[in-house]
């Protein structure tokens, strides 16, 4: 696995978090972290595979 992939994970995990205190909490200061962080996991989940080491 490539490093991209073993940072990607807790990227996309902090970032599902954060959506779901967005809407449990209905504080919208959680609404944009949560989407970087889930958009940054995304694109490292993407490099990570076309690496494919």
């Amino acid at each position: 696995m490539s490093t991209f992939l073993f940072i990607a994970i807790p990227m996309i995990a902090v970032g599902i978090i954060l959506l779901a205190l967005n809407f449990r909490k209905k504080n919208p200061g959680f609404l944009i972290p949560g989407c970087v962080f889930l958009a940054s996991g995304l694109v490292n989940v993407v490099i990570g595979a076309s690496l494919g080491v």
